[in-house]
């Protein structure tokens, strides 16, 4: 038997000394209520969605959090139904960095990003992110198995995680990443986490995105975009509300709205809202947003750049929203 199956053996025999302590450690069910968390509840129907998908992300954190390894992990994620399959894997790609993090870990979470890249890379990316919150010493570990370009996406986790669970102190003018490009990404994930903190009200979104300093609002109006494009629930009076109130950061409204898009059509299925949405902002089928936006994948320089790739790939997406659109409001 060679070196390495030993070592796994081992892990796998010691994993049990730490089960107590992961299992003291999963999320509740409660903490995706809008009620322990503090959100606007102004419509029934989207907090009941809005919590149903917090609930989908706590069972993946929770089953990666308390597994042995990889197998069953992917086994509740494919438990999950397609259209919610994404959040269960962001969530259990938190939960295998933290699980690496107690003792005898077994570097799960470089499982669970390479298992998840073909239908939920963007969605592990950020899951890792939520990880940096809790695990902030493990940085290293956690963002070396991440794509060079979609390893953004982790501070964009970041960003959504402080304010799911502090969107007090994040609306008051906290935030943990505060200069160079990690504090436009950490924004992105602001901006999609307010959708939450709003209870799915554009009105409510828009307040709360004016209320932040004008040069950080064009992050914060990119990952409102791509909350109301991805999670929903949208209707179309929502989306022509938000174009509206978007001004000058429709563009970057349009960007997030197109990388949802992506990452529904990668993830195999694209529910309604995403379609109202793609129809509404860029008047082409989800499909067809999602062609542009791998199509300015493919052209981005081999090696990072500054601004980094990711930063230019956005740049790209928005700057082809008035050309591409072939209506505009």
């Amino acid at each position: 038997m060679s070196a390495i199956a030993d070592n796994e053996r081992l892990s796998t025999g010691l994993s049990f000394l730490t089960r107590p302590l992961r299992q003291r450690l999963k999320l509740s069910p409660a903490d995706a209520l809008f009620e322990t968390r503090g959100f606007s509840a102004s419509n029934a129907a989207s907090r009941s969605e809005l919590e149903r998908i917090g609930s989908v992300f706590i069972g993946g954190f929770n089953a990666a959090l308390t597994a042995d390894d990889l197998a069953p992990v992917l086994q509740h994620v494919e438990s999950i139904s397609l259209a919610d399959r994404g959040f269960a894997a962001e969530g259990a790609t938190m939960g295998a960095a933290v699980a690496d993090a107690l003792p005898f870990g077994r570097s799960l979470l470089p499982q669970c990003v390479a298992a998840f890249s073909a239908d939920f890379t963007y969605l592990a990316h950020v899951g890792a992110g939520w990880a940096l919150a809790r695990i902030p010493w493990r940085r290293k570990r956690i963002l070396a198995p991440l794509d060079p370009i979609h390893g953004w996406l982790a501070v964009d986790g970041l960003g959504f995680h402080d304010t799911y669970f502090h969107h007090r102190d994040i609306v008051a003018g906290w935030r943990r990443k505060k200069s160079g490009y990690a504090s436009e990404a950490y924004d992105q994930g602001i901006g999609r986490a307010l959708w939450f903190v709003s209870g799915g009200s554009v009105t409510g979104a828009v307040r709360l995105i004016s209320s932040f300093a004008v040069e950080r609002r064009r992050d914060l109006w990119s990952g409102l975009g791509l909350a109301m494009a991805y999670a929903g629930p949208t209707a179309d009076d929502d989306v022509i509300d938000a174009l509206e109130a978007a001004g000058g950061n429709v563009a970057h409204f349009a960007q997030g709205v197109a990388f949802a898009c992506e990452a529904r059509v990668r993830g195999g299925l694209t529910p309604d809202h995403t379609k109202t949405v793609a129809q509404n902002v860029w008047n082409r089928t989800p499909s067809e947003v999602a062609v542009l936006v791998r199509e300015f994948r493919r052209d981005l320089p081999q090696s990072e750049t500054n601004p980094p790739r990711y930063q230019i790939w956005r740049a790209k997406v928005a700057h082809a929203f008035p050309r591409s659109a072939r209506r505009l409001s």
